[in-house]
C-alpha cells in the first residue's frame, strides 16, 4: 500500500529525517516509534503533503504520488489525523464528520459511511448535534479519526493519539485503532507510548535522530534489549 524510499525532508536548513525508507503492506498496522525529535512527526507531514520533500520517493497503492499537494492525497487516498486533536469547535459533531467527506460525491454512500462511524464511536452518536468544542478531550480523538474514515482512506495516517489522555481514554482510543485493523484498515501509527504501539501494531520502525535504526515485528521489538533500555526504563518484561 505504501512504499517510501529514501526520504529526506525538514524544515528551513533543519534536517528532519534523512535517507527513512519504510513500507506498509495492505491491511497492516504498522508503528513509527522514538523519541521527541526523532522524525516520526516530520515523516507523517512529508507523506501527507503538509511539508514537500526534499529528495526521495513515495508509492501510493502503486502510483508515485511524491510532493502532491494534500487535497490531491486525499482523493488518492492517503488521510492523515494530525497530532492536536483539531476539530472545528463551533460546528456540530455531525458537521466535522461531513467535512471529512469533502472530496466525494455520492451523497448516498456518505451517509452509509457516516452511519458506519457512528456505529463504531457510540460516544459520538450520543453527541451528533452537540458542538465539538464541548466534547471532553477523548471524544475529540475520536471524532477527529471519524472524519478521517469518512474519506474511505486507503492508508490512515495516526500522529500521537494518545497525546494527552487520561490513561482509560489511552485504552479506549488504542482498542479503537485495534478494532480499525482488525476490519483491513491500513494504519501508519506514530507514537510515543511504544507499548500501547507495539501492542496494537503487526511491525513497527524505531526512529533516532532522523533515521532508521531498528525494524522487526512488533514483538521482536519488544524482545529487543536495546529498546527496552531506551524507551521502558530497562523493564524486563514491558507488559
Amino acid at each position: 500500500m505504501l512504499e517510501v524510499s529514501g526520504l529526506r525532508a525538514g524544515y528551513g536548513r533543519i534536517v528532519g529525517v534523512d535517507d527513512v525508507s519504510l513500507s506498509v503492506k495492505a491491511g497492516e498496522l504498522v508503528a513509527l516509534l522514538g523519541a521527541n525529535g526523532a522524525g516520526k512527526s516530520t515523516i507523517l507531514r512529508a507523506l501527507s503533503g503538509m511539508i514537500t520533500p526534499w529528495s526521495g520517493s513515495v508509492v501510493l497503492d502503486g502510483t508515485k504520488v511524491t510532493g502532491m499537494r494534500s487535497d490531491a492525497l486525499v482523493r488518492a487516498g492517503l488521510v492523515h489525523v494530525p497530532e492536536g486533536r483539531r476539530v472545528l469547535p463551533r460546528l456540530t459533531v455531525e458537521e466535522n464528520l461531513r467535512l471529512g467527506a469533502f472530496s466525494r460525491k455520492d451523497k448516498h454512500g456518505i451517509g452509509a459511511t457516516m452511519e458506519e462511524v457512528f456505529e463504531r464511536f457510540g460516544h459520538l452518536a450520543k453527541r451528533r448535534h452537540q458542538k465539538a468544542g464541548t466534547l471532553s478531550g477523548g471524544e475529540q480523538q475520536m471524532l477527529v479519526i471519524g472524519r478521517a474514515l469518512m474519506a474511505k482512506p486507503k492508508l490512515l495516517l495516526l500522529d500521537e493519539p494518545s497525546l494527552g489522555l487520561s490513561p482509560r481514554l489511552v485504552q479506549e482510543v488504542f482498542d479503537l485503532i485495534r478494532g480499525l485493523a482488525a476490519d483491513g484498515q491500513t494504519v501508519l501509527l506514530v507514537e510515543q507510548n511504544v507499548v500501547q504501539g507495539l501492542k496494537v501494531a503487526d511491525r513497527g520502525y524505531v526512529l533516532t535522530t532522523g533515521r532508521v535504526t531498528s525494524t522487526g515485528t512488533a514483538a521482536q521489538l519488544l524482545a529487543d534489549p536495546s529498546l527496552v533500555r531506551s524507551y521502558l526504563g530497562g523493564q524486563e518484561d514491558p507488559t
